[in-house]
């Protein structure tokens, strides 16, 4: 594609932890921003740009008055953000300059990831990769024309002045691009047909994208090669569901490794618990301090599971801390759970959670020496500027062995100096809190609450799952079924997307798997049906990010790489072929596998981007159910799921159910245990240790 190269690219690698001023230039009368309910947008409502949010009437504006676009999106949560606000949009010369000549719209993309997915293909297309703030110039009618990420002030405004004199004199240039970027998005949604030699069997499939996997692995330190490093909890239950199948030691390593080095690293939270983002090194070491709620909640899965496999303790200690960290900093009164926490506080990013020496130790009093040395303080810890991102790079049994100090005293200094740091560390400002309720984060969060219930068996966290599921029903569905994406200050909005519908499906599928009651999994049922009819595109057998009658992009989002949250096609996948095996529904298991069929050469070519396919995959070609049947059925259940393997689906009802794969076994005067693939069930067993046969769980 022909790219306009007399706009500078933006630039993104000045000195990362960019401090910043948190004094605002303000306007006394707001903008339109003022009647959203995102933090994000609300924090630009009293800039001297005239910011609009997404909606019609903008974008009707824009063809009224033949105006270039300006779509700006973000987060509440991002650094970059706030520092291109500061610089560029609470400057009046330069809001002069985009009220003059643009029409200017404020996105947040975790209310809008529509918009989000769709511009960001486009900056991706442009310049080879995107980032948040996302800045692009689209023609009044919405196609996309020129963007970047982060600009400085004298960028930005070269960049607004040349680009209001092109459309004013060479408007032409403008519209070649956007046409081109235009049908280059859609290209993106061409699928590759599966030629004869691609004809590999599934399993076959499954094990050379673990093999190509490991490529990447970071032998040392976990996770892939390089910096910055992020969490991938989906890749690494992937790595673990085949490792475990499969016998795999190096896979094995690889996830043990990488969940050990992250918990101990600066990019989980040692004195409280809950996980950054990323880190900016290779160590795990700095993080980017914000803290979302979709890593936290995938995190708390995948070290759940992991300790179903490793029996580490710490991993257990990382699922409560985690937990916990969820109850007290996000959860909101309504028994939902708010966003994300800022990065920054006071402008500067991570302020709220590093030490100096003289601090801690002058915390920390008599026990300083062998605290500091636990925490690495000085060492391991020490980032810049004399501050300490608190590590744990000991294990506890040869810490105390060297310091000749027993476990048990130890532990007790520790568990006093943490409450003698969060104590000092809660009289600092706190970063701010994204308080708005995502109906998919919080399917990610019930979820990891069910999955860590049937790992653990902490009926609190089975309650708060069931509890949250009930809000977003009462709270962000429609009399009609349908489902609403945001919540905030008692109001739902915004129709929902995929991603939200299907991460929710998959949520009440757990919840139903947690203990039996069925009616979590008819309402699963009842919204893949939905889905089904107003997402489903038949010339593609894929899922569109946004329903039918959604229209006011130019071009319909699809998702289908999986990223730090799988894609949400993968999802739908995975949760079309749980529902087809409950429900004895083979035009779901159908279309799974056409969909999976689109995927299959991109999976072979780039695994760690295809990782939630291939569990989905996994289970389509095994279909692996146990179904509890009889007296006690559901407090087997439980106690079946706390030593189950991974990848397999478990059912249970004491006598009739409404489930097909349940109802069609035989009632019996004793508990009875069925096993069951895509072969057919074995004659039922009585004991539960009679359960697992070798062959079952083969790959």
């Amino acid at each position: 594609m022909r790219k306009i190269i007399f706009v500078p690219h933006s630039i993104n690698f000045l000195r990362y932890f960019y401090p910043y001023s948190t004094q605002k230039t303000m306007t006394t009368i707001p903008n339109l921003l003022i009647n959203e309910t995102s933090p994000y947008l609300l924090q630009h409502a009293y800039n001297p740009v005239q910011w609009r949010p997404w909606n019609d009437e903008s974008l009707l504006l824009a063809k009224s008055t033949n105006r270039l676009l300006l779509v700006s999106i973000g987060y509440s949560a991002c650094h970059w953000c706030h520092v291109m606000e500061h610089e560029s949009f609470e400057d009046t010369a330069v809001a002069e300059i985009m009220n003059t000549y643009f029409v200017c719209i404020k996105v947040d993309r975790e209310e809008r990831p529509d918009v989000d997915h769709f511009f960001m293909e486009a900056v991706q297309l442009i310049g080879g990769r995107g980032g948040w703030p996302l800045n692009c110039f689209a023609l009044p009618d919405g196609r996309p024309a020129w963007g970047g990420t982060y600009f400085r002030k004298d960028q930005w405004k070269n960049i607004l002045l040349q680009l209001a004199e092109i459309w004013e004199k060479q408007p032409e240039q403008l519209i070649e691009q956007a046409e081109q970027i235009t049908q280059g998005i859609l290209n993106t949604q061409l699928t590759e047909k599966i030629s004869d030699s691609e004809g590999e069997s599934n399993g076959e499939l499954l094990k050379a994208m673990a093999e190509k996997s490991k490529l990447r692995f970071d032998r040392k330190l976990g996770g892939n090669t390089g910096a910055p490093k992020f969490p991938m909890p989906d890749n690494l239950r992937f790595y673990l569901l085949l490792g475990d199948r499969l016998n795999d030691d190096e896979l094995l390593r690889h996830v043990h490794l990488s969940l050990n080095k992250m918990a101990k690293g600066g990019i989980y939270d040692q004195l409280e618990g809950g996980f950054s983002r990323y880190s900016v090194d290779n160590k795990w070491h700095i993080p980017h301090f914000e803290k979302m709620l979709y890593d936290n909640s995938q995190l708390i899965s995948i070290y759940a599971e992991a300790f179903s496999v490793f029996g580490d303790a710490l991993f257990e200690t990382v699922v409560r801390e985690t937990i916990y960290f969820s109850e007290m900093r996000l959860k909101a009164p309504e028994n939902a759970y708010y966003s994300a926490l800022d990065a920054d506080s006071e402008g500067v990013e991570g302020k709220y959670y590093v030490w100096t020496k003289s601090e801690f130790d002058s915390i920390t009093g008599k026990d300083a020496e062998i605290l500091g040395e636990w925490f690495g303080i000085g060492n391991e810890a020490f980032w810049e500027h004399n501050l300490n991102v608190l590590v744990t790079p000991h294990t506890i049994e040869n810490f105390c062995q060297k310091q000749q100090i027993s476990i048990e005293d130890f532990e007790e200094k520790l568990e006093r100096a943490k409450k003698l740091l969060l104590s000092v560390r809660s009289l600092r400002i706190p970063p701010a809190l994204d308080d708005k309720i995502l109906l998919s984060w919080n399917a990610l969060q019930i979820q990891a609450l069910a999955t860590a219930y049937g790992v653990f068996g902490v009926e609190e966290w089975l309650h708060q799952a069931k509890t949250t599921a009930a809000f977003i029903l009462n709270e962000m569905q429609t009399q009609d079924g349908f489902l609403l994406r945001s919540w905030k200050n008692g109001k739902a909005k915004i129709p929902a997307f995929l991603d939200d519908y299907s991460l929710f499906i998959n949520a009440l599928i757990a919840l139903y798997q947690s203990d039996g009651d069925e009616k979590f999994l008819l309402l699963a049922h009842d919204l893949a049906e939905i889905v089904i009819q107003n997402f489903f595109n038949k010339e593609s057998f894929l899922f569109d990010f946004t329903s039918q009658s959604n229209n006011d992009l130019a071009v319909k989002p699809r998702e289908t790489y999986d990223n730090v949250i799988p894609s949400s096609n993968a999802v739908m996948c995975m949760a079309l072929v749980k529902l087809g095996i409950f429900f004895e529904e083979i035009r779901y298991l159908d279309i799974s596998n056409a969909m999976i069929d689109t995927q299959r050469p991109l999976m072979s070519k780039y695994p760690s981007g295809f990782t939630h396919w291939a569990q989905a995959l996994h289970l389509l070609e095994n279909q692996q159910l146990i179904v509890v049947r009889g007296p006690g059925a559901k407090n087997a259940l439980s106690t079946l799921r706390r030593i189950l393997p991974l990848g397999i689906l478990t059912a249970a009802a004491e006598n009739d159910s409404s489930i097909p794969v349940v109802n069609d076994k035989p009632t019996a005067a004793k508990l009875q245990y069925w096993m069951c693939d895509r072969r057919g069930c074995r004659p039922p067993v009585s004991e539960i240790d009679q359960v697992y046969l070798k062959d079952f769980t083969a790959l």
